[in-house]
């Protein structure tokens, strides 16, 4: 098998290296937050309705579930670390894999979030449990697990039945769904139908769908091997790849300041001090200006 790699364009370098440092400093404002919601604070507010399961704890579970794919691919396309000799490859079905990953799991987040009424916000957490639920009750092969998660949903059902019925509270129908219920904010640049047509080819690629080389792969004609036949080749598409990882990159981000916003964190302090963590972490390239992390940490 010939060696077909082609140099990633310079835009293209960069817009990864955005998308890897943007999620890193999501993820240091997660860590660095308070894991307990402010007296007052959004999470509160729901967590009293319903202290059972609370939902600044599966919140918490969803955003972080999305940070650990988009960071687990920062650390692979732009280590704080580079050895002289190193040489990364992109691929096309790894890179959509993470980034779904992380957009199906920063959507469940965003969905709960995205309503100012804490009996709202209980009612989507509550069906979010239900669908977790049910994949948990698939997920056994003997009849004695599925009673036991069974149990669980019934019990559940009876706890809320004085505010909500059943069907109030039934699972979603799947994570396309959640994505386009997600894109609704008005202050979340990413359109629905556009995050459809990402997530499905992010999934396509995932599941080594055929017809996903054909869309985000660019192919090229190789060696003539037989007189009249060609031997063709194909290279990821960068720009779709830029695309999926932006849209999972702006969900994600978008989840993480839902989040610090709903437990009643200072999302302005935490953000500086993201910077002046990432700005000590990176390394600079040969000759950049001494002040280079000054300026990345921002203001103080």
């Amino acid at each position: 098998m010939k060696d077909h790699r082609v140099p990633v364009p310079a835009d293209v370098s960069q817009a990864f290296t955005e998308v890897a440092q943007g999620a890193r400093l999501s993820w240091r404002m997660m860590v660095c937050c308070d894991p307990d919601p402010a007296p007052g604070s959004n999470f509160a507010r729901v967590n009293e309705l319903y202290p059972f399961e609370k939902v600044s704890d599966r919140a918490h579970h969803y955003v972080s579930a999305a940070l650990e794919h988009l960071v687990m691919w920062a650390d692979f396309a732009a280590p704080f670390k580079f050895h002289p000799e190193q040489a990364t490859t992109f691929t096309m079905r790894p890179t959509n894999a993470l980034a779904r990953a992380a957009l199906e799991s920063a959507s469940q987040a965003v969905w709960i979030m995205d309503t100012s009424d804490p009996t709202e916000c209980l009612r989507r957490h509550l069906s979010l449990i239900r669908w977790d639920l049910e994949e948990h009750r698939k997920s056994h092969l003997d009849a004695e697990g599925k009673s036991r998660v069974r149990a669980r949903e019934v019990e559940l059902l009876e706890r809320v039945s004085m505010n909500f019925a059943p069907e109030e509270v039934r699972a979603p129908q799947g994570y396309l769904w959640v994505i386009q219920q997600a894109c609704r904010p008005a202050d979340l640049d990413l359109d629905g139908a556009e995050a459809e047509r990402l997530w499905r080819a992010a999934s396509g690629a995932a599941h080594g769908m055929y017809w996903t080389k054909l869309d985000l792969a660019d192919s090229h004609v190789g060696e003539e091997y037989e007189p009249g036949h060609f031997r063709a080749f194909t290279v990821p598409n960068p720009q779709a790849m830029v695309e999926v990882l932006r849209a999972s990159e702006a969900m994600v981000t978008y989840a993480v300041l839902k989040y610090l916003q709903f437990s009643g964190a200072d999302i302005d302090s935490l953000m500086a001090a993201a910077r002046r963590w990432l700005a000590q972490q990176i390394t600079l390239k040969p000759g950049a200006d001494p002040d280079t992390r000054d300026r990345l940490a921002g203001p103080p």
